[in-house]
């Protein structure tokens, strides 16, 4: 357990600008929480986001961040290559951590942070907000009621986003598998195995096929191209450790799509949620299930697992209304020392999972998840 504090306000410190602006959001609507340092690299663009929302520090090192910040935590959404040592300076500083996915480049530097985070007896979070969607949500509950029955024979998950779609899209470092390891399988992929590992159970092994679909991309000084060194899209077949089969796909590139979906067929039933963004409510979801001979219906989902579902700026809906999930149980463990989930230690197992289909597009064979 974390020790645990006694602080009326929650000090935080946010690390780069991007999806930085999601965390941001997400604190400001989490009781007790503020947010008093943030970190870029760019002085002008780091003063920037610190003006517009309010943020009293700026600095351009995390190192003096977290040395001069006074910070009970730290939200990390810089390129996975420097995750582990991001991640290892705040516990040095009793700071905790709450980090983006994928955790970090392989499992081995993924055992690493979990273990410093033990070590320094801090709260670690994964940034799985997924989980938070009411229709999976409600998909868990139905799960662990054994609404599909006793065993699960196979689960189908797919992800669909077209942010890759476009050749014309500049090169960025998101393309570039010494900044981020993964491309689909790292951007939305791992989303989806976190939300399968955490609805039906563990991978056991794993046979996947990868493709780069845009082979170069223009640099954004328009002085040429770069080679794209990160899938575009990634499928693969697998088996978990209860004997169930899985079909799954990631497609950054896919048109005119944004779409989830997982379907867990059971030996007395089924569930199928699905997750469609070209919908107003798409934060919500939908979930369909089915029992025995019964025929398939929508399924109601409780009240209680949407009430945080009221943002204060529909422009950022998704952002407060899913993301302040994770931003309000770090708060919690904080001020209570009990670590709450998704931990470090969900990030590392799903690191094993994307490692191990890494390792099969190579080899073109079965590989174990472990």
């Amino acid at each position: 357990m974390a020790q645990a504090t006694q602080k009326n306000t929650i000090k935080v410190g946010v690390v780069g600008g991007g999806f930085g602006r999601t965390h941001i959001l997400a604190y400001r609507t989490t009781p007790g929480v503020e947010v008093t340092a943030f970190c870029q690299r760019t002085k002008a663009s780091a003063e920037r986001i610190a003006q517009d929302f309010g943020i009293p520090q700026v600095f351009t090192d995390y190192h003096e961040m977290l040395a001069h910040g006074d910070l009970d935590a730290v939200s990390l959404t810089t390129p996975t290559n420097v995750h582990l040592v991001m991640a290892s300076e705040a516990f040095n500083h009793g700071v905790s951590v709450l980090c983006e996915k994928p955790l970090a480049m392989n499992k081995e530097e993924a055992a690493a942070m979990l273990k410093r985070a033990e070590e320094a007896h801090v709260i670690h979070m994964t940034a799985f907000n997924f989980r938070f969607l009411p229709a999976f949500c409600r998909m868990k509950e139905l799960m662990q009621e054994g609404y599909v029955g006793n065993r699960v024979l196979h689960v189908e998950a797919s992800w669909f986003t077209e942010r890759r779609a476009d050749p014309n899209l500049p090169f960025g470092w998101r393309d570039q598998k010494e900044a981020v390891g993964f491309g689909a399988m790292g951007d939305m992929g791992v989303h989806l195995v976190d939300l399968v590992r955490w609805l039906a159970g563990d991978f056991k092994r794993v046979c996947s096929q990868q493709v780069i679909f845009t082979k170069e991309r223009p640099l954004a000084d328009g002085s040429g191209k770069r080679e794209v060194t990160v899938e575009d899209c990634c499928v693969f077949i697998g088996e978990l450790t209860g004997g169930g089969l899985v079909s799954f796909a990631a497609n950054a590139a896919a048109r005119g799509s944004a779409y989830q979906e997982i379907r867990i067929l059971g030996n007395d039933g089924v569930l199928r949620a699905a997750v469609d963004r070209s919908k107003p409510d798409w934060m919500i979801g939908e979930l369909w299930g089915a029992r025995g001979d019964g025929d398939t219906k929508l399924l109601h989902i409780p009240e209680q697992l949407r009430e945080h579902l009221i943002p204060a700026d529909a422009r950022h809906a998704a952002r407060e209304a899913i993301f302040a999930n994770l931003t309000r149980l770090l708060a919690h463990g904080i001020r209570t020392g009990e670590q709450p989930s998704p931990s470090f230690r969900d990030g590392l197992e799903a690191q094993k999972v994307l490692d191990a289909v890494e390792h099969s597009a190579r080899v073109g064979n079965w590989v174990p998840v472990s």
